[in-house]
């Protein structure tokens, strides 16, 4: 691990996004693991969970390996590069 100093200029001149495939693998692990940290999660939650579990119950080898890439504690590299 290193250590950057970074100036203000620098900061300021400096562009932070989300990355799109990131958001969607954390939509895909609250799917995963049913369990919502806030109200605008339960809602989405309650929307898409049924379609998410007919999906994976009609393709058990994919939902096999969506539940094995996404391990409690870490996720699998192929899933975010």
């Amino acid at each position: 691990m290193g250590w950057w100093q970074v100036s203000a200029d620098t900061l300021a001149g400096s562009r932070f996004v989300v990355s799109p495939l990131a958001e969607a693998l954390a939509s895909l692990l609250l799917l995963e693991r049913a369990t919502a940290a806030h109200p605008g999660e339960c809602a989405w939650l309650e929307t898409h969970l049924p379609a998410y579990r007919r999906r994976a119950a009609d393709d058990p080898v994919s939902a096999l390996v969506i539940r094995s890439a996404l391990a409690p504690r870490w996720t699998a590299d192929f899933l975010t590069p």
